[in-house]
């Protein structure tokens, strides 16, 4: 029998390579013979996938079919699922495909797959409208619990409230033991490097607006520029500073467990958080209490506050730790349940010098009623220097590529030579550290986490630490890769976050682009949850497809979306949760350089991350999605009487979020010098406020709420009312504009900072140095002579100041010490109709460095002019009726000139009687009074024409000229003796100053200055 089955195997066989096709049944040539007529008719015209063949090749691979069940399957090529997938672009495929293969298949169930799954299955949960939610890439709504709460912070049940997200910037200096140096891991191009460049965007934008939508962000690097470092702990303290035990607690103990301990440098394997121990106190039914962490701070500031505790069973979950700072008192809830062992981040707040117990300080508050343990240890302020040493080992392992970090076998190179090699420091701020040096100092495990090669490999350390960092933060079931049942810190993170920029250039100068890189394969597609991965790719999708859609709607309408790859990258497929890494644009092309230096596009793009962030998630959890509202403007400051004044402001639509519309307000005061309140919410949009005191200046700011967050905050402006003089002045704040630097393109191509260095939204910390090649032509040789866009090093850690929109206080200070009362206005206001000015003594028009600069919706017009037409007719008025004016600016005469704005300049001379001469007028920053106003102003003064770390530099001011008999010469410029100033007196009075009043960096100085012009519209007016 058995020689029987085998005989008959064999005759099988033979008939199937003899007569195979008459083997074949009947229904089964006819499905091969529509198969084949159906690839040949969809070869010949099918072109849908041609818009994206820049990707890759995209094409049909094959077909099959279904003859009895009326069936045709389409299989399209791998890199089909690089594309946004959507359902209509779904339905219009089939729908070509039906009338290419013709009306033999017209009655046919079409169905589309790509890579082994069908083509719905790329379609996101978000853009989902009638196919199937696929419940495995939902997430369990009870996984939503928070680390840390701000008490007067609302519940943005739309936004991010109770979320946990972790991000990353890029990557950091790092230490390179092949060379025994501390380098970037990428080169000096265009004035940045990667290494901080996208640190830009998380430190200013993202993560801040992040946050203003509840959610709590977790980063693995130092995110306080702030290099100072205050260090309170009871193993030991920064000097002067101090715990305070308070008189209501019985007992507190030393845990006996391991905690954190100063140590002034750490070399390999120690672990801060293990070497000094934590503080415990048992919460009962008497009274409450508290411990007063008490600083010592070295100057005044704003400083990063975090705070630690130890891990305990009975710890509670709603610990109170009150930040007292300049501003007032903000209070905070942490669950001590998780995140213990480790720096938690609170907020970041204004602190004066030395030592206030009311006003700098930290106090966690013990409370009565309560069941449980609180734990204390070190509480930090600031951000420090870097403080991790480096040497090369016996060894080293050769970097490789974070693409092949998942299979490639590490090379391990032997160190024969007999130099003995001295542990170093990177002589950078920790800010700019890599982040593994900061997980090491934030008491990460090494071995499972930020050393994965044994000390021997710092870049491979860095970028593989980073996806491991995120599941030490969740632990079991979630943890390290070599770990996975550690417990790590117990924080359910919702997704995490890559920020890069690519490298690459493009042959005619164009625009490289957006790209996604997500993991979808590792561990046969699932989270240790058991969840799709595929989430990683609708995270990918949602984010790229809001950055791009949100910059060709505002800047360039080509903007290029590249693929988006499922590749496994280290930062991709290491994470166990939905993660993106985002290769946002090509540091190394000049082209998305002139965008990406623009801080205008850093928000934009920021505020597109931290909306397809908020759909995803929303869509996720099954909750509606509400994005914040934008910042409201026309804010005014006016004086009703009395000690009242009366504050004003107008909501700001969004033209690209149709649900961002302000549902509420909050509007924030300081005091003096200090820190801000922590706000008043209010439903309207103006309201009435009694000063406390005579003679003190209050600044107010104000941000628009919604159920999905809370604004930026709008200008400040302030008021100060003296109590023996009715003369008021109104301060004008006409100085809006945050822009790029100028660009020169040709074959001398780069950032012309000669011309216009730009104006940063409050500060940039991404600067590393003037660009020194502009030879298009000059090539890449290594990353210290990386060829076009090179770039010096000279700035490197200096936070450059840009418009801090607070530039009011600085000119009401003046005013107020000259013994005047002024209240102030946006210059949105000024020019509004119906504005009354004649009330005021003297109007102080402050134009700091306005320029006009390329609006975002219309390349053909232009934002930041000076002088609109609103604003001359009042200012016209004003003057004719007697009034006084002071004006300032950088680019006063300029702007009308290189706008070729004839009735501006027309109005300058015939109003305000002076003419643009020049602007590049000086780059020395001297003045010297002339003989004609010898006796009116000061005889010599500066301003500020070099890096400053609190005002901006001015790089080209005005020459300007006076027009007219009762026009004169005020300064000169020192270095060329060009006029810097101009005075008039004649049935009205105004000083224009060519440079920002505000730029004079001599608080005495700016009072004098501020006092003779005043003096001087006093007495001409006499």
């Amino acid at each position: 029998m058995k020689n029987f089955l085998i005989l008959k195997s064999v005759l099988i066989l033979i008939l199937l390579m003899v007569f195979p096709f008459e083997l074949i049944s009947q229904s089964e040539r006819k499905e091969h013979r529509l198969e084949n007529k159906a690839m040949k008719r969809i070869n010949e015209r099918f072109d849908l996938l041609h818009p994206y063949q820049y990707m890759g090749p995209m094409h049909v691979d094959s077909v099959e079919v279904n003859a009895s069940d009326e069936e045709l399957d389409v299989f399209l090529s791998p890199n089909v699922a690089m594309i946004p997938v959507r359902e209509a672009w779904i339905t219009s495929l089939k729908y070509a495909l039906r009338n290419l293969t013709g009306r033999r298949f017209k009655d046919y169930e079409i169905q589309l797959f790509c890579k082994g799954e069908t083509l719905e299955k790329y379609v996101p949960l978000y853009f989902r409208e009638h196919i199937s939610v696929d419940s495995f890439r939902m997430k369990d709504i009870g996984l939503r619990d928070p680390l840390v709460k701000r008490v007067n912070q609302g519940v943005f049940n739309s936004g991010l409230t109770n979320h946990n997200i972790a991000l990353w910037a890029s990557h950091g200096y790092y230490y390179e033991s092949e060379l025994d140096r501390w380098e970037w891991q990428r080169a000096r191009l265009f004035g940045t490097v990667e290494d901080i460049y996208p640190f830009a965007f998380t430190r200013n934008y993202l993560v801040p607006m992040l946050e203003d939508a509840g959610a709590n962000v977790f980063v693995p690097r130092e995110r306080d520029t702030q290099i100072h470092e205050v260090i309170v702990d009871n193993d030991g303290a920064s000097g002067g500073s101090e715990i305070i035990i308070g008189k209501g607690i019985r007992q507190i103990e030393s845990s006996g467990e391991k905690g954190f301990a100063i140590k002034d440098t750490l070399f390999n394997g120690d672990n801060p958080f293990k070497m000094g121990t934590w503080m415990q106190v048992q919460a009962s039914d008497e009274n409450s209490s508290s411990i007063t962490y008490l600083p010592n701070i070295p100057e005044a500031g704003e400083y990063a506050v975090y705070v630690s505790y130890g891990k305990i069973e009975s710890a509670l979950d709603n610990v109170s730790y009150r930040v007292n700072h300049s501003g007032g008192s903000t209070r905070f809830l942490l669950n001590q349940q998780m995140g213990y062992g480790t720096w938690v981040y609170l907020g970041t707040f204004h602190f004066s010098k030395g030592k206030n117990i009311q006003s700098g300080s930290v106090v966690i508050e013990v409370p009565s009623n309560s069941i449980g343990v609180v734990t204390t240890d070190a509480i930090r302020f600031g951000g420090g220097m870097g403080n991790v040493a480096r040497r090369p080992e016996e060894s080293y392992t050769k970097r490789k590529w974070s693409l092949d970090d998942n299979h490639a076998e590490n090379s391990e190179v032997e160190i024969n030579d007999s130099v003995s090699y001295v542990y170093k420091l990177s002589g950078k701020p920790r800010w700019m550290e890599a982040g593994r040096y900061w997980l090491q100092y934030a008491g990460v495990p090494d071995s499972i986490v930020y050393s994965l090669n044994e000390q021997k490999n710092d870049y491979n350390d860095d970028y593989q630490s980073r996806g491991e960092w995120v599941n030490y933060l969740m632990g079991n079931p979630n943890g390290p890769t070599k770990a996975t049942e550690c417990q790590g810190l117990n924080i359910p993170i919702d997704l995490a976050f890559a920020f890069h920029t690519d490298a690459g250039t493009t042959p005619g100068d164009s625009v490289v682009g957006t790209l996604g890189i997500y993991s979808s394969v590792t561990n046969e597609g699932r989270f240790p949850d058991g969840k799709s991965k595929l989430a990683s790719r609708d995270l990918t999708d949602l984010v790229q497809s809001q950055i791009v859609s949100d910059i060709r709607l505002t800047f360039n309408d080509e903007w290029t979306r590249r693929a988006m790859w499922d590749k496994q990258y280290s930062e991709a497929y290491r994470p166990n949760v939905p993660t993106m890494l985002l290769e946002l644009l090509s540091h190394q092309n000049l082209a998305d350089m002139k965008y990406g230096l623009d801080p205008r596009f850093q928000f934009t793009v920021a505020r597109a991350i931290y909306k397809g962030m908020v759909r995803f998630l929303s869509v996720r959890e099954g909750s509606l999605a509400i994005i914040k509202p934008l910042a409201p403007d026309h804010l005014s400051l006016t004086h009703p009487g009395g000690k009242s004044v009366r504050l004003s402001w107008r909501p700001v639509m969004d033209p690209l979020e149709e649900s961002a519309v302000p549902s509420g307000y909050k509007v924030y005061q300081r005091i003096e010098g200090n820190g801000f309140s922590n706000g008043v919410f209010t439903s309207d949009t103006s309201m009435v406020l009694e000063l406390p005191d005579w003679d003190t200046i209050y600044s107010f700011k104000v941000t628009a709420l919604n159920e999905g967050g809370e604004s930026f905050p709008c200008e400040t402006l302030s008021v100060s009312l003296n109590s023996s003089s009715d003369d008021l002045v109104l301060v004008v704040n006409g100085f809006d504009r945050v822009g790029p630097p100028a660009f020169v393109d040709g074959e001398t191509a780069g950032v012309a900072w000669w011309e216009d260095e730009g104006v940063p939204r409050n500060r940039d910390m991404s600067h590393t140095g003037k660009q020194y090649d502009y030879d298009r032509s000059s090539p890449w040789l290594d990353d210290d002579s990386p060829g076009h866009g090179a770039s010096h090093a000279d700035m490197e850690g200096k936070i450059i100041p840009g418009n801090n929109f607070d530039f009011v206080f600085t000119h009401g200070k003046a005013i107020r010490d000259a013994g005047y009362s002024f209240v102030s206005v946006s210059d949105e206001v000024f020019a509004s109709d119906g504005f009354e000015v004649e009330p005021y003594k003297a109007v102080d028009l402050l134009y700091g460095e306005e320029r006009g600069t390329e609006s975002l919706f219309n390349s053909d017009e232009k934002q930041y002019r000076l002088f609109c037409q609103g604003t001359r007719e009042v200012l016209k008025k004003y003057l004719l009726s007697g009034g006084n004016v002071l004006i300032s600016g950088a680019y006063i005469g300029t702007d009308a000139v290189e706008n070729n704005d004839s009735t501006t300049i027309e109005f300058l001379k015939e109003v305000l009687h002076f003419r643009w001469m020049t602007n590049h007028a000086d780059n020395v920053g001297n003045l010297k009074v002339t003989d004609k106003a010898s006796s009116l102003f000061l005889p010599s003064l500066s301003y500020n024409v070099e890096y400053h770390p609190d005002i901006y530099k001015v790089e080209s001011p005005d020459g300007i000229e006076p027009v007219g008999d009762d026009a004169f010469r005020i300064f000169r410029y020192d270095g060329n003796n060009v006029c810097a100033g101009v005075g008039f007196s004649g049935d009205y009075q105004s000083v224009i100053l060519g440079f920002p009043f505000e730029a004079i960096p001599s608080e005495k100085k700016r009072a004098e200055l501020m006092k003779q012009i005043l003096q001087f519209f006093q007495n001409e007016n006499n």
